[in-house]
């Protein structure tokens, strides 16, 4: 076994045998924005607010987070939405809160 694979298991035994949330991170890093969708509606989705916000001197936004999105219905979709194309990412069950900021997305 290579030595990348035999530290991703010891990596993701301790992850497991810890407790520890399980974080992804749905979109490349250097994404400029993201939308937040719940369900599989056929007329509209259902997209979820940022529940918080935080704002650089300048106006934009510096850091947004979704929490309790274990409450919303499932699926729980995040759109990463690139200059040059969009990018759905199906999140897991286990996702509760996602932070957009520094042009990435962290979901855990």
């Amino acid at each position: 076994m290579s030595s990348r694979i035999v530290k991703v298991s010891i990596t993701s035994f301790l992850c497991l045998m810890s407790g520890s949330a399980f974080a992804i991170e749905p979109c490349h890093h250097g994404v400029p924005a993201i939308d937040i969708v719940q369900g599989s509606f056929v007329k509209a989705p259902g997209y979820i607010s940022p529940d918080t916000q935080s704002m650089n001197p300048d106006g934009s936004v510096k850091q947004q987070g979704w929490h309790n999105l274990k409450k919303a219905a499932r699926p729980l979709t995040v759109i990463c939405r690139y200059s040059d194309k969009q990018v759905s990412v199906v999140l897991p069950d286990t996702i509760d809160t996602c932070v957009f900021g520094s042009s990435s997305v962290n979901c855990f």
